[in-house]
């Protein structure tokens, strides 16, 4: 990006977000964050923010299995269960993100962030179709053959434009949930807020 009078510099460019990032995060004004780092640290860095992701994705998981205690739909004790299961698996693990046999809940979590104005991005959308596509018929990888007995969830992160978004993706077999009335007919849409 040009000005008038000054050339675009990378360089700089990158730096000043870096520390911009940095000095807010960790409440301080001025450092040069950056300058502290070598190539390797910044490799480090790069490792650790990659777990970002599964952080938020655990997080709305809780929020979910809060959600449906909170609804009536599990009591406590059930909610206790699941996130003791949900901490004790690995977040890359085949399967649903929740699979709860004796409540017979599956459920898939996505922290998708739209790259539209109203949608996500195709490579966003081919993934959620394919979630939904595994609720609907099972999976080829997990322990749950047939989910035709189960209570289905597709639980979205509730940021902004998620729920537009989401609305252009799913059939009429999708539904909103907004109490505890559920069936094992539909794939219920659960936005969760952090």
């Amino acid at each position: 990006m040009k000005d008038n009078n000054l050339e675009y510099s990378r360089q700089l460019d990158l730096e000043e977000k870096f520390n911009s990032y940095w000095n807010k995060a960790l409440k301080t004004n001025g450092e040069d964050y950056l300058k502290r780092l070598t190539t390797n640290d910044l490799v480090e860095m790069k490792k650790a923010i990659s777990n970002i992701n599964n952080l938020i994705t655990l997080r709305v998981t809780l929020g979910f299995i809060d959600e449906i205690c909170r609804l009536g739909i599990v009591n406590n004790e059930q909610a206790g269960r699941m996130r003791k299961e949900v901490d004790e698996q690995h977040p890359n693990t085949n399967g649903f993100d929740v699979q709860d046999k004796e409540c017979r809940i599956i459920a898939e979590i996505k922290c998708n962030i739209p790259v539209g104005e109203k949608s996500f991005g195709a490579a966003q959308k081919n993934a959620l179709k394919k979630d939904l596509q595994g609720l609907r018929n099972g999976k080829t990888k997990g322990d749950i053959d047939n989910v035709d007995n189960y209570y289905k969830f597709m639980v979205i992160q509730d940021v902004s434009k998620a729920r537009i978004a989401m609305k252009e993706l799913y059939g009429d077999d999708c539904v909103e949930l907004v109490d505890k009335n559920i069936d094992t007919d539909h794939i219920y849409i659960v936005y969760i807020s952090l």
